[in-house]
């Protein structure tokens, strides 16, 4: 099995389009999921959910909603969301009390947290920026970790949300986000252009 040190495997990322027939064992499934798991997210909320299509009938429930074909021609796909119920008081002070368990935050900044203006009810939940914020730093763990397992993985937004959560019969709290197919690649994509460190560097204003 391909074993990729990180730095390798953020080097030599790239968006796979076009995937091998061979299939993705369950081990690096599993590996690829706990890379997820394991993601940081503010106040620990771990808001990510996934849905894993690997079957040729499970993705067949979704043609209709993607635009891209090979989305449904890689071996496997995450189907990756969002939980609103992550945003509940409830919820949020569950977590807020784990952290204060083991020892990551005070009583102090937890009760501050608690004096919020927070939903009771999931269906009273907007979703700030930050539940995709922390949605996009699982995903791209998945990729990375992908990556170095010697798979290829794309992010795709191009679908209709609506009709793929429909098709899937998710939870009304449950908001699809992206779409992450992943196999073997069968191409070989060279670098795409990138800024330069001066051109995303800014020096403060004085």
């Amino acid at each position: 099995m391909v074993s990729l040190s990180l730095q390798e495997a953020i080097q030599t990322r790239r968006s796979i389009r076009n995937f091998d027939s061979q299939s993705v064992s369950i081990d690096c499934i599993e590996q690829i999921i706990e890379a997820a798991r394991l993601a940081p997210s503010g106040t620990n909320r771990q808001p990510w959910r996934f849905v894993l299509l690997n079957s040729q009938e499970d993705k067949e429930k979704i043609a209709g909603t993607v635009v891209q074909p090979f989305v449904l021609e890689a071996p496997a796909l995450f189907v990756c969301c969002v939980d609103r119920n992550s945003f509940t008081r409830s919820l949020v002070e569950k977590r807020m009390q784990e952290l204060v368990e083991t020892n990551v935050v005070s009583e102090e900044a937890a009760g501050y947290i608690a004096q919020r203006k927070m939903p009771e009810k999931v269906e009273d939940v907007v979703l700030p920026s930050s539940a995709y914020l922390d949605l996009g730093i699982a995903v791209e763990q998945m990729v990375l970790q992908a990556t170095a397992l010697g798979l290829g993985s794309c992010w795709v937004r191009l679908f209709n949300a609506e009709q793929l959560h429909e098709a899937l019969g998710l939870p009304q709290e449950i908001e699809v986000v992206a779409l992450l197919p992943f196999g073997y690649p069968a191409q070989s994509p060279s670098p795409r252009p990138r800024l330069s460190r001066e051109d995303i560097m800014v020096e403060p204003g004085r």
